[in-house]
């Protein structure tokens, strides 16, 4: 959880007093499967891979879907799940909309930390910008940026990341109430072949997050349903060992259709 300076607001004290209220009532595995697989549950996360989806990205002929992350509460026996913005998607959005201007395109990401950050973890960004700006870019230069750029977005749009700043601003625009369970992010539906993929566990990233931050709850995307990965254990045992973290599953004949027609009405758009 986050720590504050200075006098707290209320949104900050309501935030804080999460953290006492789980420490007299802790939540159990129990009540977690059953916030998660709730009729409320089961809707709150299928509306995060939809908008995953409605918030992806067609390249190079497929579709890139972002991860979506936040903070989670448990008020009652409904699980809320708060979302964050990531500091790094809409740059590369930017990115993507700026391909055919190079010059542009090195001023932006030279404009902003994060910027900076995509161009030297970008191999080979940054020299064929700064080229391209020199003279009159060529087609096969061109090319090579379009599959750069989208090279950048399949890489970044597979993490989620929050910093301080953006989670200090989004605690002031949510009424807190309930215990604290912490963070959460998904592994979002990708598309192989015009098929709807199998969903990865969770990462050696997401691991040592969990081990890190007292949890890193994964939702992973299934073509039949999720994977709903409880992490919390890997924090009590610094083990980054995925065979102790819980794992809740939800299945429903109708997930696969519904979300096949969701891809399909996004490529059309």
């Amino acid at each position: 959880m986050s720590t504050f300076q200075g006098p707290q607001s209320v949104r900050q004290r309501q935030y804080l007093s999460l953290a006492e209220a789980t420490r007299q009532n802790p939540i159990t595995p129990d009540e977690l499967r059953a916030a998660l697989l709730s009729p409320e549950g089961v809707a709150a996360i299928m509306t995060l891979f939809e908008r995953s989806v409605a918030e992806g990205l067609e390249l190079e002929g497929r579709l890139v879907t972002p991860e979506l992350g936040g903070e989670a509460t448990l008020n009652g026996r409904t699980l809320v799940l708060v979302r964050y913005p990531d500091p790094v998607h809409p740059l590369l959005r930017e990115m993507v909309h700026l391909e055919t201007e190079p010059d542009r395109l090195l001023a932006f990401l030279q404009s902003s930390a994060d910027g900076k950050m995509l161009l030297s973890e970008t191999g080979g960004l940054y020299a064929l910008l700064h080229m391209m700006s020199a003279s009159t870019p060529t087609e096969e230069q061109g090319e090579l940026l379009r599959r750069v750029v989208a090279s950048a977005v399949a890489t970044h749009f597979k993490t989620w990341t929050v910093d301080p700043e953006t989670q200090a601003r989004m605690i002031e625009t949510i009424d807190w109430r309930g215990r604290y369970l912490g963070f959460w992010h998904i592994h979002p539906p990708r598309l192989q072949e015009d098929a709807l993929s199998v969903g990865i566990e969770p990462s050696l990233e997401d691991m040592t997050n969990a081990s890190q931050l007292g949890q890193f709850l994964t939702i992973v995307f299934q073509p039949e349903g999720f994977d709903v990965y409880d992490l919390s254990p890997l924090a009590r045992t610094r083990a980054l060992d995925l065979s102790r973290a819980r794992r809740i599953s939800y299945h429903s004949p109708d997930w696969e259709s519904h979300f096949q027609g969701v891809v399909r009405a996004r490529l059309k758009e």
